[in-house]
């Protein structure tokens, strides 16, 4: 058949998947992988009885297993299936085992009880017998966003239901025993009342949920520029994020915003591979020019060390700055969102028209972000941060008034 594109498979969202294995209910899982579709039925290790063994079996007919956090199995002492592979199957796949004292453990009962053992953190290596008829995966730390792969779904979505990291899943095969095809797959979705889930909208969720922030702390900072009141964030993934506010933005102004990325040798140590640190003085001396405005300084990854930046546009003189990525711009809306500015001018590297997730309407100067964790917040203008200031100067600064946040602070 022919291959439908990605974003094809629709069904119940991930909040739809999660409810339903918290009620200890079966979810279809299903991912994109070398140009077709496969399906897992997915079900929480918890919730494993004999009916639900059986009906993965019957339904899906093919082999049931467990995913597990790699770290969790290594606990267990349950040794990779092969010690001598070296490639990502090494971790993945790991000997079956079945419960201590069940015997063979071949019945949908032992293997039940099987899989709750491996979902139990109170469960020890002597309480498991190798090998046996259950079959474990082990699963990367970081879940969809370090694999996406369906072991990895799996236990992602048993977590954001507040069960145990621990799933158990089903390839589903068609009549024929070879592997379901998308239209199988969704029809069996609809058959037996699943909600249909894709991995991609789980790797969306999570990175989503991750970028959400909240507010930890404020301070008033003195800078050449003006006085700024910064307003410290975390988010999901434990990074400390800061707004620095100029003057009083209140909801008869729009303020002026500049989101910018961290950059290790650029902020801190001046480097010529990029303009980040001069980008970073302008963008302040701008907002303080205009009166009132914000700037948010986004954290990265792991402290990451940028390299040269990309040069935007060959024609332009500016010092090119490290473009963000499209979830560290989400959490950046996020904190402008928290701190109650909806509508914003946006201070654009040059030759900039759209960032990642904006959606444009009519109007070349009104973008939407998607997704806000209440109203959109709206760039009602993008001013190139490098153009004449003038045109970004909506009143006289007010030196050494630090910045408030009118309701939101």
């Amino acid at each position: 058949m022919s291959v439908p594109p990605r974003g094809a498979v629709a069904g119940g969202s991930v909040a739809a998947a999660v409810a339903a294995l918290r009620g200890g209910r079966m979810v279809l899982v299903v991912g994109d992988e070398n140009g077709g579709y496969r399906g897992h039925l997915v079900l929480a290790a918890e919730h494993a009885t004999a009916e639900a063994v059986n009906a993965m079996t019957t339904v899906g007919r093919g082999l049931v297993q467990v995913a597990v956090p790699s770290a969790a199995l290594d606990r267990l002492e349950i040794p990779p299936a092969d010690p001598t592979a070296t490639g990502p199957g090494r971790e993945l796949f790991r000997m079956p085992v079945g419960l201590a004292g069940e015997g063979a453990g071949v019945r949908a009962s032992q293997r039940a009880r099987t899989i709750r053992a491996l979902a139990d953190p109170a469960s020890r290596p002597a309480d498991f017998t190798r090998p046996g008829h259950v079959f474990p995966l082990g699963c990367a730390a970081g879940g969809v966003l370090a694999a996406p792969a369906p072991p990895e779904a799996a236990v992602d979505l048993a977590g954001l239901a507040g069960m145990a990291a621990a799933a158990a899943l089903c390839e589903v095969c068609a009549a024929d025993g070879e592997l379901a095809e998308l239209p199988e797959l969704l029809e069996l979705g609809r058959r037996h009342r699943l909600p249909v889930v894709s991995i991609d909208d789980i790797v969306t969720y999570r990175r989503r949920e991750l970028a959400r922030v909240r507010r930890c702390g404020t301070a008033r900072i003195p800078l050449s520029a003006g006085r700024f009141r910064a307003y410290g964030f975390t988010d999901g993934l434990g990074r400390e994020h800061i707004a620095l506010v100029y003057g009083h933005p209140v909801s008869s102004i729009t303020p002026l915003v500049r989101v910018h990325g961290e950059c290790l040798f650029g902020d801190a140590l001046g480097s010529r591979l990029c303009g980040c640190r001069t980008g970073l003085d302008h963008a302040v001396d701008r907002i303080a020019r205009a009166g009132h405005g914000v700037l948010v300084y986004i954290r990265t990854r792991g402290g990451r060390a940028h390299g040269p930046a990309p040069s935007r546009n060959t024609e332009t003189p500016y010092p090119a700055t490290h473009p963000l990525e499209v979830w560290d711009l989400r959490t950046a809306f996020d904190i402008l969102d928290e701190l109650g500015f909806h509508e914003i001018r946006l201070l654009a590297d040059d030759g900039q028209a759209t960032g990642p997730g904006h959606t444009q309407r009519s109007d070349p100067h009104v973008l939407d972000i998607p997704d806000s964790a209440s109203d959109p917040v709206r760039i009602l203008e993008l001013i190139p941060l490098w153009e004449n200031a003038s045109r970004a100067e909506t009143g006289s600064p007010t030196p050494g008034v630090p910045g408030e946040i009118g309701r939101a602070s």
